[in-house]
This record gives C-alpha cells, structure tokens and sequence, in this order.
C-alpha cells in the first residue's frame, strides 16, 4: 500500500474517532445540564391544583408520596383539564367521587388498581369502565350498594398499585380487588431514573441515545412515554436502588405475591384484568395466577369476538394514542360485569 494512501486512510480513521469523540462528550454534557432530579421537581405536598379548564401535564398535578413503594400521587382536591378531559381529584387523591371512609351496611366495596388505562386518560370520567361498572352493579334488584373505587394514576405499576391498596385502605372493608395489568406494569416511569456515571468509561451515551431508546432527559411533561414510544423503565441498572426490586418480572411477582398476602389476610377476592387487545396476556401473568389462584379476566379473547362481530369498532383513540376508546372502556366494564357479578353471587 502506497504511504500516501496509508496515511491517507490513518487519517480519516483518527478524524472519524475524533468526531465521535466530541459527539460522546457532547452528549454526555447535555444529559448532564439538563437531568431532572424527579425528587427536587415534585414536591413532597401541594395544595390543591384548581384550574379548572386549563391543560396541565402530569408533573403539574402530582405529589410525592411519603410511602416507598407508591413514590408519587395525585394531588387531593384538584380539578384541571388533562388530555383534553376535565379531571377532578377527590380529597382520598383518585379521580373518583367521595366515598364514606367507613363503608356503609349493606355495601360491596371494589378496588380498582391501575396506571393510565384505569384513569381514564383521554376519556371523560363518566365513560371509565369502573364508572361504568358501578353505575351498572348498582342496577341490580338485590338491595347491594356497590362501590368501586378508581385508583388509578398514569404511570403506575404493579408495585407502586398494590402498595396503594395496603397504605390508603381499610382492607377489612374490602371486598373485591381488580388489579389492571398492561404491558408496562413491570417499568418504573421514565422520569424515574438513576442519574447516570458522566466520567465512566464502561458505556457510551451515544448507544443509550441511538440503540437503547434512552432520552436524553425525559421531562416530567412528557410522562409516562417520551416521543419514542419507549419511555419505561424496567432495567435495574437504570433504576435508582430504592426502587429496584420493584421493577422486571421478579418486581412484579413479588408484587402479586404481597396482593396475595394480603388477601388471605383480609378475605377480598382479586381479578387480574389484562387489557392487551392485540395479545393473550403474558406468560408470567398467567404463572402469578395460576400460582397465587387469581382469577384472571383477559379481554384479548373478549375484543377479537367482538372485533369480529364489529369489524369497524377500533379500540384506540387514535393512531398516536393507543389508550382504550370510550367504546373499549364500555366494553372492558361489560366483561367485568359479569365476572364480578359471578363472584359476588357465588359467595351466597
């Protein structure tokens, strides 16, 4: 090889090295400016959030949670536009109505455990499938005051939903338990992450960014997705060290293992909802229910028959938001109806 191409080609290598280089600090001096400490952007309480009417994003209506394992709330006592939806917090911290702390004679009290699919986001309260499955219980002719309490906060997984349970309830007065599981419910929110090692040799931001779908810094106004689509965290090693064992599918198992627990406790009965309509849900939900005995209600069989009867019904609200229609919450409340009506009238 002539020394003049040698040379040639040796240069283009150290310039190209160079270049990415400088490309890799850059990053690396980016993500450092602009990372959010989630515990210093949330505050520990605020007062009620009341603006009624205006569009707010999920950073500006909740709150730190003194309990671990929920690690944040909604605010109490709030009312604001999320999505497009009016969102009124009842002063418990649910978009929900009040309920009596004590439950009343004669009652059924249902808990409903889940993250943005049981909020309601993008739906008007009246149209979530536990609205919709109280107003329905509640037409029954036998004498029963059905209560079915939403518990719901965008981002939540199954950790942080059954720690709402054992923390914000009487759990003697619990009846029923429906814990929503989605696909995400073994991530963390990806505004929950450890502030990487800027001086480390041992990994390059430049693969974080391009290969592993990492924000640089996904913003608390970006929660629960970042513009990728991927913005849940469910490695270990990314996650701070307080939340680790509630993340991956030994996080969620430990998780159902304490509902679990607590059932047997308390006497409740549980329904594992899966609301994937483009899938049976997964493997290791079906080994925590056969393995704790939950019963599980899986709505992917339930939407591709009626799919089938109804070929122009569509179950996302749109092709950007995958979040279940007013018409895919009316038909997860149908579902739920039934099977819950069944449990309540095998009891007698």
């Amino acid at each position: 090889m002539p020394r003049q191409l040698a040379f040639k080609i040796i240069s283009i290598l150290l310039g190209t090295l160079l270049a990415l280089l400088l490309v890799e600090v850059g990053y690396r001096v980016i993500h450092f400016v602009n990372y959010v400490d989630f515990k210093k952007v949330v505050a520990k309480q605020q007062p009620p959030v009341v603006k009624p009417g205006e569009e707010l994003d999920l950073g500006e209506f909740i709150q730190l949670s003194p309990h671990r394992r929920i690690i944040y709330e909604l605010v109490p006592s709030s009312k604001f536009m999320f999505k497009g939806k009016p969102v009124e917090v009842s002063a418990q911290g649910f978009r929900d109505k009040e309920y009596p702390t004590e439950k009343p004679k004669q009652a059924k009290r249902l808990i409903g455990l889940g993250d943005s699919v049981m909020f309601g986001w993008g739906v008007d309260e009246p149209d979530c499938y536990l609205t919709q499955l109280e107003n329905s219980l509640n037409e029954e002719q036998d004498s029963i005051l059905y209560e079915v309490i939403n518990t719901g906060v965008p981002g939540y997984n199954t950790a942080m939903e059954v720690a709402t349970l054992e923390q914000k309830f009487k759990l003697d007065e619990v009846d029923l338990v429906i814990i929503n599981y989605i696909g995400n419910d073994c991530d963390l929110p990806n505004f929950i992450h450890k502030k990487p090692k800027y001086l480390t040799l041992k990994k390059s931001f430049i693969l974080m960014r391009f290969f592993q779908n990492d924000e640089l810094n996904a913003p608390l106004e970006g929660a629960p997705m970042n513009h990728l689509g991927s913005g849940y965290v469910n490695k270990q090693d990314l996650v701070p060290s307080e939340y680790s064992d509630m993340v991956d599918v030994p996080g969620y198992l430990k998780a159902m293992q304490r509902l679990k627990e607590l059932q047997t406790a308390h006497g409740f009965q549980v329904i594992v909802l899966a609301t994937n309509p483009d899938a049976p849900t997964m493997d290791y939900v079906q080994l925590a229910c056969d393995s704790f005995g939950l019963d599980l209600l899986d709505v992917y069989p339930i939407w591709k028959e009626y799919k089938k009867a109804n070929p122009t019904a569509v179950w996302e609200q749109s092709a950007e938001d995958t979040h279940p229609s007013p018409a895919a919450h009316k038909l997860i409340a149908t579902a739920l109806r039934q099977r819950v009506y069944e449990l309540f009238t095998s009891e007698n």
